[in-house]
């Protein structure tokens, strides 16, 4: 009877732990890379005036060096002897424009969420404070660096020596890609949402990039339409924190491409890459939640169930429609299909508690098998100690509101402390229909496609998308 109690957990897991466990993850695994891992340029104390930080803020990074910039690709092997860095030698030096568009984001997202410990808690209150301002040291520094001669962001490489106190970068590419600028356009404004000495300049400059798309909107529709399916998302978040009708004009048309494409494959009987699907439906959702036009809800549907249809009862798991590598599933592939269940309770059930999906055995499973059981992401953070406002809803310490560990963590996933492992995903992980599990992945850290997930997670649950 010892092992009754892990045994019911596990399979009394419920859609609102995996909401909250990945949020927990999230919030975590940003905190982790950014203040702690050197996975990219580093600023440090020095560098913000006393002015700038307040004592409690400054003792956050004391003894750490927060990301200026993060790098494409590191080994996430993290050492105790050494906190938690990672092996300089073992950095890809190229600064890709979405990596670190994304982790500006996530930054502001959550000191959004941690502006909520106010009076609260002193020591998480200042992580609002300091994840704006290190976010703000972030996009001036990209400004400065990560633009061609023609004023426009593109990918870069690093090519100064360890030993260089100067900064030099080299173009990764000579073309732009449009995505880029519209998720460093959405970056800019919400940190002009930060009032200080800098917001209206940060405005400025992201309307500037708005009138860009304006005068050349056009040319937007010629775009391939993975483009235009990352634009749409940039202005969904855009949208978020600016209700203004030329951005909403631009997504509505980018929304009814997208829509005209999707419907002609269909026709066509091509097959839809897993990755846009999953994004049309979240973008489909969220321009719904934020203008309540009913056709985008039920577009969301129509896709919702054809993500459904992959699933195999069988094996507990979804399989591509894909007839090359369909056991092959990247980072992006399984927490795009969790992401893409998550909102369907929240704008089709809400409020009838005898009415929820059917297919939450779904979301449940993948989550358990493709996500956890897979060896996918590396660590788990530990669940907050008991005294934790973290711990209880609505942060309020009374013990009829604490939190059970599932909120927070499965317990089969080692913490990073005990497998001196980053809590990243790894690139992909291949599934072994022979022998019915998944084969262990390499231990790898993609900035990108990590940047790009665990700001969704903290966006879709901030601005209660699911």
């Amino acid at each position: 009877m010892r092992y009754m109690g892990p045994f019911l957990r596990i399979n009394s897991l419920t859609e609102e732990n995996i909401k909250n466990q990945l949020f927990h993850l999230s919030k975590e695994a940003m905190k982790h890379i950014v203040l702690n891992t050197g996975g990219g340029l580093t600023t440090s104390r020095k560098d913000f005036r006393i002015k700038d930080l307040h004592q409690s803020e400054l003792s956050l990074i004391k003894g750490s060096y927060p990301l200026i910039c993060i790098y494409r690709k590191a080994e996430p092997k993290i050492s105790p002897d050494n906190k938690s860095l990672w092996d300089i030698k073992k950095l890809k030096k190229e600064v890709l424009i979405p990596s670190n568009a994304f982790m500006s984001l996530a930054l502001l997202e959550l000191s959004d969420y941690y502006s909520k410990f106010k009076d609260l808690d002193e020591h998480k209150y200042s992580y609002c404070g300091l994840y704006a301002k290190l976010t703000k040291k972030q996009l001036q520094f990209y400004y400065s660096y990560l633009r061609n001669d023609a004023g426009v962001f593109v990918d870069k490489i690093n090519i100064a020596a360890e030993d260089e106190n100067d900064l030099k970068f080299e173009n990764k590419c000579a073309e732009f890609k449009f995505s880029d600028q519209s998720f460093l356009m959405t970056a800019f404004y919400k940190a002009s949402l930060y009032e200080d000495k800098e917001s209206e300049e940060f405005k400025n400059f992201s309307l500037d990039i708005l009138n860009m798309f304006k005068h050349y909107k056009d040319e937007l529709y010629k775009l391939s339409m993975d483009e235009i399916i990352k634009l749409a998302l940039a202005f969904n978040i855009m949208y978020e924190y600016y209700k203004d009708e030329d951005v909403k004009c631009i997504l509505l048309d980018l929304l009814e491409l997208i829509q005209e494409n999707y419907e002609e494959s269909m026709l066509l009987q091509r097959r839809h890459k897993l990755e846009n699907q999953c994004l049309c439906s979240l973008n489909y959702i969220l321009f719904y939640k934020n203008t309540g036009i009913l056709k985008f809800k039920d577009l969301y549907r129509n896709i919702y169930d054809s993500i459904l249809n992959l699933y195999n009862k069988d094996l507990s798991l979804f399989i591509k429609d894909a007839d090359k590598d369909k056991m092959v599933y990247s980072a992006e592939d399984i927490n795009l299909y969790i992401m893409s269940l998550l909102p369907y309770n929240k704008f089709f059930t809400e409020g009838d508690s005898n009415s929820k999906s059917d297919e939450n055995h779904i979301l449940i499973n993948v989550f358990k098998k493709q996500l956890v059981e897979s060896g996918i992401i590396l660590s788990w953070p530990e669940a907050p100690s008991l005294d934790d406002r973290e711990r209880y809803n609505k942060f309020s310490l009374n013990s009829e509101d604490l939190l059970d560990e599932d909120n927070f963590k499965m317990n089969s996933i080692p913490t990073p402390e005990s497998i001196e492992l980053s809590p990243v995903f790894s690139k992909e992980v291949k599934f072994s229909e022979r022998k019915g599990i998944f084969k262990t992945p390499k231990y790898s850290f993609y900035s990108e496609k990590n940047m790009f997930i665990f700001f969704l997670y903290i966006f879709l649950k901030n601005h209660g998308a699911f």
